[in-house]
C-alpha cells in the first residue's frame, strides 16, 4: 500500500449529498444527477468555497455514489501549513462538514412528487466548511456564468419561479373550492369573512406563504451565524489576553477555547483563578544593591521570608530547586 493510500485510510469519508434531505435553500438535490467528470479530472478541496490557489487545502479521493449519497475521502496537503492545521481539526473530530459547489440550469429545477427538486447538475469543488447549517451548505453556479455564485436571494426567486409555474401541484382541480376555517383565513390574511377559496389561489398562497417561511429561516441562521462567529471572536481574544499574560501556554490555547464555546462563564472564572505569570525576579526579590545579581532562594529561612503567594509562584516556577531545599541531606 502507498503512502498516500495509508494517509488517506486514516480520513473518515465525507457525504457531499443525501438525495433523500432539503438543503437550506428548500430543495433536493439527485445524487444520481449529479455531473462528476468535470470534478474527477480535478477533484480540489477548498477551504469555504474560496476560489484561491492559497484556498486549496489537498483534494477528494475514492468519490463514488451509493444508496442516493454522493461521498468522498479527504486527501489534505500536510506540507501546507494551513492545511495541515485544518486537516488536524478534520481528524480531531472538530470539523465535520463539507459543502459542494456546482452549476445548474433552471430547466433542472422541478417539482417531483410535490417536493422541490435539482434533477441534475454538475459538481466543480468541494470546500471543508465549519458550519454546514447556514445558506452556504452548498454554493450554486448558474450554467451560464460560472465566474460568481448566485447570491441567496438569486437563489430564493429561482425556487420561487419554480413553484409559481406549476401552481396545481398542490391541488389539481383548479374549479373546486375549498372552504377554511377563521383560524385558516386570518393565516392567510383574507378579507374578512371569506371563508371559502379557488384551490388554485389557495395553491398560490400556501406557495407565498412557503417562500416566505424560507426566507425568513434563511435570515435567522444568518443572524445566528453571525451572533456565533461574534462570541467566538470574543472567546479567542479572552484566551490571546490569557497567552499574552502568562497565565496559560500557547499549546493550551484551543483547549481553553473548546472550553468557552462549551460554557463562556466557566471560561471567564477559570482564566479569572489564575494568575499572571510573575519572574523569578517578582517572586524571590529585586536585584541585590551590593553586587546587582538577582537574589536567589538557597535556603528554607529564605524561602519562609517570601509571602504565601511567592511561596506558591516559587514552588510552581522552581519545582527543582524548592524539592533541593526540602530534601535532607
Amino acid at each position: 500500500m502507498s503512502e498516500e493510500s495509508k494517509k488517506n485510510k486514516k480520513n473518515k469519508p465525507f457525504v457531499f449529498n443525501d438525495e433523500n434531505v432539503v438543503n437550506t435553500y428548500g430543495f433536493k438535490i439527485k445524487t444520481s444527477g449529479i455531473n462528476l467528470t468535470r470534478f474527477k479530472n480535478n477533484p480540489v478541496m477548498l477551504d469555504s468555497h474560496q476560489m484561491e490557489n492559497s484556498s486549496v487545502l489537498g483534494n477528494w479521493t475514492a468519490i463514488k455514489k451509493e444508496n442516493g449519497l454522493l461521498t468522498a475521502v479527504p486527501n489534505f496537503d500536510e506540507e501546507d501549513e494551513k492545511a495541515a492545521e485544518i486537516s488536524g481539526k478534520v481528524k480531531r473530530g472538530f470539523i465535520k462538514a463539507c459543502s459542494m459547489g456546482v452549476r445548474l440550469e433552471r430547466k433542472n429545477l422541478k417539482i417531483v412528487n410535490g417536493e422541490l427538486v435539482l434533477t441534475k447538475c454538475e459538481l466543480t469543488e468541494c470546500s471543508i466548511v465549519a458550519v454546514p447549517s447556514n445558506a452556504k451548505a452548498i454554493r450554486l453556479y448558474s450554467s451560464e456564468d460560472t465566474s460568481n455564485a448566485l447570491s441567496t436571494e438569486e437563489v430564493k426567486e429561482l425556487c420561487m419561479s419554480v413553484n409559481k409555474s406549476t401552481p396545481n401541484t398542490i391541488i389539481k382541480d383548479t374549479n373546486m373550492k375549498i372552504k377554511l376555517t377563521t383560524a385558516a383565513a386570518a393565516a392567510l390574511e383574507l378579507q374578512a369573512g371569506q371563508a371559502q377559496i379557488e384551490s388554485e389561489e389557495l395553491s398560490q398562497l400556501i406557495v407565498n406563504l412557503h417562500a416566505q417561511k424560507k426566507a425568513a429561516e434563511l435570515q435567522l441562521q444568518e443572524i445566528k451565524n453571525e451572533k456565533e462567529a461574534a462570541k467566538l471572536a470574543a472567546i479567542n481574544a479572552k484566551v490571546d489576553e490569557a497567552v499574552k499574560a502568562g497565565k496559560i501556554s500557547a499549546q493550551k490555547k484551543e483547549e481553553f477555547v473548546n472550553l468557552g464555546i462549551a460554557n463562556e462563564e466557566i471560561l471567564n472564572t477559570t482564566l479569572a483563578a489564575i494568575p499572571n505569570k510573575r519572574s523569578l525576579r517578582s517572586v524571590t526579590g529585586s536585584a541585590s544593591q551590593n553586587n546587582g545579581e538577582e537574589s536567589e532562594v538557597k535556603t528554607t529561612d529564605d524561602f519562609q521570608k517570601l509571602s504565601l503567594d511567592q511561596q506558591l509562584q516559587f514552588k510552581a516556577q522552581q519545582p527543582e530547586q524548592y524539592k533541593a531545599l526540602f530534601t535532607k541531606k
